[in-house]
């Protein structure tokens, strides 16, 4: 672990702060997720700058800066921190570059990251989580792009005339719910400490009472990782469409 945390500090130029937490993190990671998972965890973490607004940054310049663009950027207004995975054409193949992003300055006062707030880190780990997930899922069907991140699907069209152009955005509500759980329950591993920050309380509950049913939440981990819909063949089309239009409607309202 120690070599893998000086690549990282070499490659990103980390702080002791970060690498100290990270090394706390991602045994956790692996015990909660599974052993079997372990190569995509630390392959995912190594190929993921994460990114630290600066006093003077502005989101949208760095991130035409770090991806080599020049677009319109719709950040969140709400959170301190998004995962991304900018889609681009480069010498005629599709290719991604992810990042995490975390936002330090509100209404106009800069604030460093503190690793001993438990509602900041939570929003770390989430996006951290959401990372691992989405690592290699991208896949190209002719003239289609999709990119999962969990359960949550993406997909594009796109064209060396036209370029890349968003479609549509599905099972959002329902990833965004489990994610908020897991991050909620590895952080409870990590510090020993109960959470209470679930950023969509009422779809956590749901989720949680979801994934009572331990082969669904199985098969749920299976396809999270595995960037398939297995899951919603084995609780079948109806239930699978109630859950995840149920899902976006609790998520949205938050």
């Amino acid at each position: 672990m120690n070599e893998y945390l000086l690549e990282l500090k070499n490659k990103y130029g980390y702080s002791d702060q970060l690498l100290g937490f990270l090394s706390q993190l991602i045994p956790n990671l692996i015990n909660y997720y599974g052993e079997e998972y372990r190569d995509i965890i630390i392959s995912a973490i190594s190929n993921c700058e994460i990114h630290f607004q600066s006093k003077d940054e502005d989101p949208k310049t760095f991130l035409n800066s770090y991806f080599c663009i020049n677009k319109e950027w719709k950040i969140p207004s709400l959170g301190g921190a998004f995962y991304h995975n900018e889609i681009m054409i480069k010498d005629g193949q599709v290719v991604a570059k992810p990042i995490i992003y975390l936002r330090r300055i509100y209404q106009g006062i800069y604030k460093p990251f503190d690793f001993n707030d438990d509602k900041q880190v939570n929003t770390l780990i989430h996006e951290i989580c959401h990372l691992i997930k989405g690592y290699c899922k991208l896949k190209t069907d002719g003239e289609k792009i999709i990119d999962r991140t969990g359960l949550m699907k993406d997909t594009y069209s796109y064209s060396l005339e036209k370029g890349i152009i968003e479609e549509k955005n599905e099972m959002v509500g329902i990833e965004e719910a489990l994610n908020d759980v897991e991050t909620e329950q590895i952080q409870e591993i990590m510090t020993g400490r109960k959470q209470e920050v679930l950023s969509y309380r009422t779809a956590g509950k749901c989720v949680m009472r979801l994934l009572e049913h331990k082969d669904i939440a199985k098969v749920i981990r299976i396809s999270q990782f595995s960037g398939d819909d297995s899951w919603t063949q084995y609780l079948g089309e109806e239930q699978s469409k109630l859950l995840i239009e149920n899902f976006d409607v609790l998520v949205n309202s938050m």
